[in-house]
């Protein structure tokens, strides 16, 4: 029959590509972080008692190394008669045995998510066939929460469908139904430090802890969104245009439109500050400090907000 491959980072777009495939049959169904080749091999190979096709999906081919992959490069030249293969991976190099191998003997795409115009115009497409009425501010700020991840847009989507019928969505809707996602208060989070709101960044802080990250990750992802701050001031400070933030930061272009709006606030003595803080911090959390994390973590909102 027929071996797929499905890379890139599309979720949403992978998975109806794999009920497309799959056509309501059963699925025979592996993590490569778990399964071997061999067992993989096998699953193909079987024939069903019903006579029915056989599907066999493998997720996170990206466990595999080389050698691994290498041990389907047989099969996926010959594969066996009534069987389907559809393999999922985030990332394949250009010049990869199996890649070069399904290609040519099976069907490879891959599959990028949409960002910026692409993405909004694609959710709007969604929201239009589930005949709800999504204007452009409304499906700005659902990106926005849902960070541009395009498999929880098309959830969220269905949701707000049943909740406004036949009514238009609206901002008060999204702010009823969808919650912030961790990147969107991330943002939030920053945009406060930003403008010296401290009771608004402690907010940010407890819906943060709610959705239960770990503090030390919650602190990597400031951190981060700092350094991408004064990064972004020094791209812009050198001439870099706006256009060229996303790729000289290797973000998408709607987080590169934030950190240029972000980076207008800070100073750069209030960046390094900032980092300061926050390296502060993360000597607490990693046992330089008695107090409880959820106080260090207060404490440094205090730190960060007090300019």
């Amino acid at each position: 029959m027929t071996v797929y491959l499905l890379y890139g980072d599309d979720e949403e777009k992978k998975t109806r590509s794999v009920e497309k495939a799959r056509a309501g049959r059963n699925a025979e169904t592996f993590d490569a972080a778990d399964a071997t080749p061999e067992v993989v091999l096998s699953a193909c190979n079987s024939f069903s008692l019903f006579g029915d096709s056989i599907f066999v999906l493998v997720r996170n081919l990206d466990a595999w190394n080389a050698a691994q992959k290498a041990k389907l490069l047989d099969y996926i030249a010959s594969p066996s008669e009534g069987s389907d293969l559809v393999m999922l991976a985030q990332k394949i190099g250009a010049r990869e045995k199996l890649l070069a191998a399904v290609s040519k003997s099976g069907q490879a795409h891959e599959l990028k998510q949409p960002t910026g115009k692409v993405l909004e115009k694609w959710l709007a497409g969604h929201a239009k066939r589930l005949g709800l009425d999504l204007p452009e501010d409304v499906a700005r700020e659902m990106i926005s929460r849902c960070s541009g991840d395009k498999a929880r847009l098309a959830g969220e989507t269905e949701k707000l469908s049943l909740f406004c019928g036949d009514e238009e969505a609206t901002l008060e809707a999204v702010d009823q139904l969808i919650a912030p996602g961790v990147q969107s208060n991330i943002f939030d989070f920053v945009d406060a430090l930003g403008v010296g709101k401290t009771g608004r960044a402690v907010q940010t802080l407890e819906r943060l802890s709610a959705t239960g990250e770990p503090p030390m990750r919650i602190l990597y992802m400031i951190r981060r969104q700092l350094t991408l701050i004064a990064r972004a001031k020094s791209l812009i400070a050198r001439g870099t245009p706006r256009p060229e933030l996303a790729g000289e930061l290797k973000v998408a272009p709607f987080v590169a439109k934030k950190l240029d709006a972000q980076s207008r606030r800070f100073s750069d003595g209030d960046a390094e500050r900032a980092l300061a803080v926050v390296l502060d911090l993360e000597r607490g959390l990693k046992g330089g400090s008695e107090l409880s994390e959820t106080l260090q973590l207060e404490l440094s909102t205090l730190r960060l907000t007090a300019r």
